[in-house]
């Protein structure tokens, strides 16, 4: 399900928003607009509507709405304008909403210094950007945060509009799909820090290679304005940070500034990780050291807690004391699983493991070792449905035998691949049982997929269900619960 859209207060006087944009303004500049708005069906009252057009729908097509609902103005295309609405005509309007939001986040830091970090990368951004955004409200109070899943050149604008008096730290998730988009994003946030989780195969439909992947995202870095942050064990991404910004690494192994020195599970979905920071990030005399339990599962989630803290450093213009790190680890332990993201429930006395929201590679990988972790700590059957990983391209067939493998090695009880892709994969490959300890079966689709899973399945059992959004894979689990 997409995230709403969130309101904002965000004013601008039609003549401030025709320079921000850089376009034509029909009418008087001296007309103040209370919102920037680009529904007309949530559109209030003195809003400024940017007319934007999408797949769907033309936003110029709803100016007579905008008009009736009483905005103020509008932001349309070139020769668009109507003519009862004063209008400001540029050449493109989602870059002029991309300006827009742009001009509101440059005045607030020139009233006052608010620390900003723009986090990207393959896989984890949201989860990164949801630990992120809880230990810098620990450490510098009410902090904006990209809300849910608008990590787009659009939903980054809509959420800079949001941008208050009252915050005092901004955490914003970058995403992707197409080449160019990041760089675009990097522009509008233009953020403090930069943080690049990792590189890997995603969308690589429409983004090309590894290596074309991993200029798409480490783009990020050129808007940077102080420090970039970045995985040690991640060369793709490391070797193409600019030199002049300062980086602080994090990752397992002794080089990285923030360091993942031990994880245990605790309990299932629950472990206590000690993360270890560089001296020079802490105050002098103070403990490096922090140790916390967290309520997320499996090592990737563990990284994520040491790539926020280092988010959180190197948004900080002085090291670390003790109390920060304790206040910081006190608030990642309280961050619940995002909804679909590796997200823990149990059903009918079923630990299932929900991480239907999307699918890649390294997703995978993760989610099978998760899995197989909680499997082996409780004693467990562990049943594994794996949909297909959409938007590979070329990579597709390859991908999808690896991930059939890689399940397969996990060693589950049972083994449902689900979709084309994944069904073909696991058809092509020799003796995916092994000895015949693992049980195999192919569904067209989730919707075929969910009363097969729901008859497989028994009481304490470890289920993991996994694939791209497009796969629906929602309704395994949906089947489980009815």
């Amino acid at each position: 399900m997409a995230t709403p859209i969130p309101k904002n207060r965000c004013a601008f006087t039609l003549g401030e928003a025709a320079a921000a944009a850089g376009g034509r303004l029909g009418g008087d500049g001296s007309i103040a607009t209370s919102s920037v708005s680009i529904d007309t069906r949530t559109l209030e009252p003195g809003a400024l509507f940017v007319a934007l057009k999408g797949a769907g729908a033309d936003g110029h097509a709803f100016l007579d709405d905008a008009l009736r609902r009483g905005a103020a103005g509008a932001v349309v295309a070139a020769g668009r304008a109507h003519p009862a609405l004063p209008c400001i005509e540029v050449a493109d309007t989602l870059d002029a909403l991309g300006r827009l939001a742009h001009r509101h986040l440059d005045r607030t830091r020139q009233a006052r210094r608010i620390p900003s970090i723009a986090i990207g990368g393959a896989t984890g951004k949201t989860t990164t950007k949801e630990l992120c955004a809880a230990a810098a409200r620990a450490l510098f109070g009410p902090t904006l945060a990209t809300p849910g899943n608008l990590n787009n050149l659009i939903g980054v604008p809509m959420t800079l509009f949001t941008l208050a008096d009252e915050h005092r730290a901004i955490v914003i998730e970058c995403g992707t799909n197409q080449r160019g988009e990041i760089a675009r994003l990097a522009a509008i946030v233009e953020p403090d820090v930069a943080m690049v989780l990792n590189v890997d195969i995603e969308h690589s439909e429409f983004l090309g290679s590894l290596e074309e992947i991993a200029d798409e995202e480490t783009a990020l870095f050129a808007g940077a304005r102080a420090r970039a942050v970045a995985c040690i064990e991640e060369p793709l991404v490391t070797k193409r940070i600019p030199g002049g910004l300062r980086t602080v690494t994090f990752g397992t192994s002794p080089p990285a500034g923030v360091r993942l020195v031990d994880r245990t599970m605790v309990a299932p979905g629950r472990s206590r990780v000690s993360i270890k920071l560089d001296p020079a990030l802490v105050q002098a005399g103070e403990s490096p050291l922090a140790v916390f339990e967290i309520g997320l599962l499996g090592a990737a989630a563990a990284l994520n807690c040491a790539a926020a803290i280092a988010g959180v450093a190197a948004m900080n213009p002085a090291p670390l004391r003790a109390a920060d790190l304790n206040a910081i680890g006190a608030a990642l332990g309280a961050v619940p699983a995002v909804a679909r993201r590796l997200c823990p429930r149990t059903i009918r006395g079923i630990f299932v493991i929900d991480d239907s929201y999307n699918s890649s590679p390294r997703a995978v990988r993760a989610a099978l070792a998760a899995a197989r972790e909680v499997a082996d700590a409780t004693h467990a059957r562990l049943v594994v449905v794996l949909g297909d990983m959409l938007e590979l391209g070329a990579l597709t067939a390859a991908a999808h035998a690896d991930a059939v493998r890689e399940a397969c090695a996990t060693a589950p009880a049972r083994f449902v691949a689900v979709g084309p892709q994944m069904s073909a994969a696991l058809r092509a490959m020799r003796n995916p049982g092994g000895d015949g300890a693992v049980e195999t079966s192919a569904a067209r689709d989730s919707a075929e997929a969910a009363p097969l899973v729901r008859d497989l399945v028994r009481p304490g059992d470890v289920l993991l269900v996994k694939g791209s959004l497009g796969m629906q894979m929602d309704r395994v689990i949906d089947a489980l619960c009815a």
